[in-house]
């Protein structure tokens, strides 16, 4: 699904994917460090079927995946995406190792959450290894509560991630 309009922050736009955002998604979920956390494979494990959903995103049919880039000069710096269901709203969100700690997670995510509102959604929700001091710390920063334990596999390869389901009542 395509946003109606971008969200826009005083640093950031955050648009629909496009198909030329392939290869800044691919060097930052595929690099050891900046995608350590997520369930994305690191780029020597990315294989052809993974890269067909990467190929996909522009049209995903039944959720967003948007591109956060600076205002100032267009640059990419972070990915987020929601996927709506019954009022509630899964999200993922990523920051380029290049622009940790300025401040964008927390206004990328800012900007997610008061966009789910308007769209009438009625809950967030997002999955983060326990291990993800950083991600943790986003996500209570906002009022997020641990909701349920779960567990994640790294695609490609045999690392998993004890994690939990954090929730936002909006």
């Amino acid at each position: 699904m395509k946003l109606s309009e971008d969200l826009i922050t005083p640093r950031l736009r955050i648009r629909s994917h496009r198909a030329g955002d392939k290869a800044f998604v691919l060097s930052m979920w595929g690099d050891r460090e900046n995608g350590k956390y997520m369930s994305d494979p690191a780029a020597e494990n990315m294989d052809e079927k993974y890269l067909a959903c990467i190929d996909g995103m522009e049209d995903e049919p039944d959720g967003y995946y948007m591109t956060a880039e600076l205002r100032e000069n267009g640059a990419p710096v972070g990915t987020c995406c929601a996927f709506p269901e019954g009022g509630n709203y899964d999200i993922g969100y990523c920051i380029s190792k290049d622009h940790w700690k300025e401040g964008l997670g927390t206004e990328m995510l800012a900007a997610l959450i008061e966009w789910i509102k308007q769209q009438g959604g009625r809950s967030v929700t997002g999955e983060v290894a326990d291990q993800n001091a950083a991600s943790v710390a986003l996500l209570s920063k906002f009022g997020f509560c641990p909701d349920r334990k779960t567990r994640y596999k790294k695609w490609g390869e045999e690392t998993y991630f004890d994690a939990h389901y954090y929730r936002l009542d909006l």
